[in-house]
């Protein structure tokens, strides 16, 4: 083994353990050299693995610091979808959010782990809508939402214009505007590997992957009958939210 890979061992259970508290800053690059007895370019590659691990976050002309782990805000799985004045939503923890800027529409392939759900061949295009949706008293953005709709079906229409009006694509796809029938939805919960552009707009810190909800909407009439018309895939900062759930005891 590497021996940064023992420096990286020794720095992880000194974090573990309490030696080095949450915020306090590590020693310096000097005094871990010192300290193991091995090259800068050791310890770097040491903090760099720690780092990308999310328990050293670096802090610009202030060294190397513990990274804190605040508490999680809870997501609750909820089966219903709900209505209020502007539209559908489907978290009572969602519902305050607000778009934080004008949705951004572009026209690709389809992403290969959505080409499956939504029913295309390999490449077919995708009308895609991105929303940074955040606190609008604050400005900060809480989650990234993107709808993949099949092109064959939105591009042309009010779907791919950035204003769909009240009630957004949903209410155009339900009233007869598209006139779809009455939308199903059904969700999943994964992870992964943030993006740059995901990190950069939730400010994630290294190594911090984001958790997905990816949500499925069918329609039941008109040309899109029975086909998947919509994938919406939102992403979050996992160091802040979990998902949680009820246990119920079956007797």
């Amino acid at each position: 083994m590497p021996l940064w890979h023992d420096v990286a061992d020794a720095l992880r259970h000194a974090i573990t353990t309490g030696k080095y508290l949450p915020g306090s800053k590590i020693p310096t690059e000097d005094e871990l050299q010192e300290q193991y007895g091995c090259s800068r370019t050791t310890i770097r590659r040491a903090v760099a693995q720690l780092t990308e691990e999310g328990l050293l976050r670096p802090v610009r002309r202030g060294g190397t610091h513990v990274r804190e782990h605040p508490a999680r805000e809870r997501l609750t799985l909820d089966t219903n979808v709900w209505r209020d004045e502007l539209g559908y939503y489907f978290s009572s923890v969602t519902q305050t959010l607000r778009a934080l800027q004008p949705p951004t529409v572009t026209e690709g392939p389809c992403p290969p782990d959505l080409v499956a759900l939504l029913g295309l061949q390999a490449g077919a295009p995708v009308v895609i809508r991105d929303r940074v949706m955040g606190n609008p008293d604050t400005g900060q953005a809480v989650q990234l939402a993107t709808s993949y709709l099949p092109a064959d079906l939105a591009a042309g229409t009010i779907l791919a214009e950035a204003d769909t009006g009240p009630g957004g694509i949903y209410d155009r796809m339900e009233a007869a505007d598209l006139g779809w029938g009455r939308l199903e939805w059904a969700g999943a919960i994964s992870a992964r590997a943030a993006t740059p552009e995901e990190t950069r707009l939730l400010g994630l810190a290294p190594g911090v992957p984001v958790l997905c909800v990816t949500r499925t909407t069918t329609a039941t009439a008109g040309p899109g009958a029975g086909r998947v018309v919509e994938v919406n895939v939102t992403r979050r900062d996992s160091s802040r939210f979990e998902v949680g759930y009820p246990i119920a005891r079956q007797e």
